[in-house]
């Protein structure tokens, strides 16, 4: 297979991320950056710097870009990419709102340009994994959904005055992550509560907060997060995806699902039943089963590989525009009940009734 030619837009962490699994990637090759303001990562890998989009169109060879630049940007940037026919990886958020998402959505659908949204912990095997054991019915019908995500971030993380202030709390910045996945293994939320509490550090951001989901399939969900509490529980901790910034603890969970037949904790997937012909009952003893989660390959990796088979046309992207706009909304429809204190349904949006 001839390399994909792919250029990195944006030469902050994430774009340096992104070339990083660019060239150790067999079939992908990092031709050029794109960044109006430094050049320096661009010269880390030894590729041209472009300081804007016509410049980086006009010479460049291109099969697909990277969209990391600041998140402001990503729906202009998204459109301009595709008004040149460019498959695009756009890093998460797809948009800032609701609002801006729908008018990326309605010019791609003029277009037809593939998106990949970069929710990249849906590339990781043992969620694949997951969702097999799930779709196989091991778990049959899905009653409840538990998700933990808690840690402490020091104190100096506060140093940083946006860190401070409403819109960077542990739901807009950690929690969308855990709330795609609930999404990907047990289908669309339709109504959400939620409490925030700020009485650890008393910042206009939120510390702590609790959010109850209703899933379209009459299921019921959990997620409880904080960023000043003490725990060994959370994706970061529990995958050890991300052992450069968190201290690991491999042996913990942080997802538990329960149906009526069966039971299913993640990352470590451990998963319960009671034995054949035996009486479905508190009284009768599980059988714990495992699969042996596959820790060892890069979800980076994976998402680029995805990526190539996008632009390749073999693939749909497995978090397309039209997917990554509900955790947009959702996250609003939170913050809106958490705030009032009451139930918020999730709007159905208009262009999904159209393709449902």
């Amino acid at each position: 297979m001839q390399a994909k030619k792919i250029a990195i837009i944006g030469a902050g962490v994430m774009g340096k991320k992104h070339a990083q699994t660019i060239v150790k990637h067999p079939h992908a090759e990092l031709v050029a950056v794109c960044d109006p303001f430094s050049d320096v990562l661009a010269q880390e890998f030894n590729v041209p710097n472009y300081k804007d989009l016509e410049e980086l169109f006009n010479n460049a060879e291109l099969d697909g870009v990277v969209i990391a630049n600041p998140n402001r940007f990503h729906v202009s940037t998204a459109i301009q990419c595709m008004e040149y026919g460019i498959t695009c990886l756009l890093e998460k958020p797809l948009a800032l709102n609701t609002e801006e998402a729908l008018s990326l959505i309605e010019v791609q659908q003029k277009l037809n340009v593939p998106i990949l949204v970069g929710h990249h912990r849906r590339h990781n095997k043992i969620i694949q994994q997951a969702k097999e054991i799930i779709d196989a019915g091991s778990l049959g019908q899905i009653n409840t959904f538990n998700a933990l995500w808690s840690v402490y971030k020091p104190d100096s993380y506060f140093d940083i005055e946006w860190h401070r202030v409403a819109g960077a709390g542990v739901l807009a910045i950690n929690l969308v992550h855990d709330l795609d996945l609930m999404r990907y293994l047990n289908g669309e939320i339709e109504s959400v509560q939620a409490m925030t509490s700020t009485k650890n550090r008393s910042l206009e951001v939120e510390d702590t907060i609790s959010i109850l989901v209703r899933f379209k399939n009459g299921s019921l969900g959990t997620l409880l997060a904080s960023d000043a509490a003490v725990s060994p529980w959370g994706w970061d901790q529990n995958t050890e995806e991300n052992k450069n910034s968190f201290a690991v603890s491999p042996d913990q969970d942080c997802y538990f699902i329960s149906g009526s037949e069966g039971a299913l904790s993640i990352p470590n997937l451990e998963y319960w039943n009671y034995p054949k012909d035996q009486l479905k009952s508190w009284a009768t003893p599980l059988i714990k089963n495992k699969v042996e989660p596959n820790k060892e390959e890069d979800v980076y990796i994976n998402q680029l590989t995805h990526f190539i088979d996008v632009i390749d046309g073999k693939a749909e992207p497995i978090s397309s525009p039209k997917d990554a706009i509900q955790n947009i909304q959702l996250l609003e429809c939170i913050e809106q009940a958490a705030n009032t204190q009451r139930t918020v349904h999730i709007e159905h949006l208009e262009f999904l009734q159209k393709t449902a």
